[in-house]
């Protein structure tokens, strides 16, 4: 049996390398929802958590302007090199800046503030929570919407797992062929699913694999824990859906998406 290694939340830094490899572009009826939230017109975006730009660099792609917001330098580093690589009229509609998602102060106001993949599931506790959504709110224009996209736990969520060794994508730096494993494990006194990540990437025969680890865990909220929760930050007209279609929440649906609004004056 493979031991279970000891759960250590590691950031984003040394994972930023893979993430990519994980994770696809944001794309189809992902992409869909957040433009019809954004609206016809180039709007003012923040993406708050924004990692390697997946998000940011789609939307900005459809002629938005986007801030994209993230405490890892490692992801962001990433970010800024896809930025490079765009004409220069796309990228000065981008802008990447490294700040902490629960206290930011930016010089700026935004149409739509985006809370996407978990983003607020991995804050440390319901005060982080409620200091991130205090935040977007005066960073909103009166009338502007916020977009969070998680999912609602179920038991299942509260049980140990194991998924053993699975192949990704070729890193594309080294060539080297890429594995991950993942531990996942439930903490009760939280109320966290907590993962750990295994990756290695793996060298010529008899040679050991560099191994790369990320840990994280994410708040195990129901549907009415969230929706009470943006309701307090001072949110309102708040639906809830399903899916990017716009389906009606149950608690089978793939996603949790909360949509709200700051009141127009």
């Amino acid at each position: 049996m493979t031991t279970q290694p000891q759960f250590v939340d590691t950031g984003y830094d040394q994972a930023a390398r893979v993430y990519d490899l994980e994770y696809p572009d944001c794309a189809g009826d992902e992409l869909a929802f957040l433009a019809a939230c954004a609206g016809p017109e180039p709007a003012h975006i923040l993406e708050l958590a924004t990692g390697t730009g997946r998000v940011a660099l789609a939307l900005v792609g459809l002629g938005h302007n986007v801030t994209g917001l993230d405490i890892s330098e490692g992801m962001l580093a990433r970010a800024q090199a896809k930025r490079a690589r765009l004409d220069p009229e796309t990228a000065s509609r981008l802008t990447f800046t490294h700040d902490d998602m629960t206290r930011f102060r930016l010089d700026a106001s935004f149409d739509v503030v985006v809370a996407a993949f978990n983003a607020l599931l991995l804050l440390p506790d319901a005060e982080a929570r409620a200091s991130c959504l205090a935040a977007a709110f005066e960073h909103l224009r009166p009338g502007g919407t916020l977009v969070v996209d998680v999912f609602a736990a179920n038991a299942i969520d509260r049980t140990p797992d194991h998924e053993t060794v699975q192949f990704l994508e070729r890193d594309p730096e080294s060539d080297r062929l890429i594995t991950r494993e993942r531990f996942y494990t439930y903490d009760p006194r939280t109320d966290r699913g907590q993962s750990l990540l295994i990756y290695r990437l793996h060298a010529n025969a008899g040679e050991p694999p560099e191994e790369l680890r990320l840990g994280y865990s994410l708040a195990l909220m129901s549907r009415d824990q969230l929706v009470d929760e943006v309701r307090a930050a001072g949110f309102v007209d708040l639906a809830t859906y399903g899916d990017y279609r716009r389906g009606p929440w149950t608690p089978d649906s793939p996603n949790l998406i909360v949509c709200a609004r700051r009141r127009a004056r």
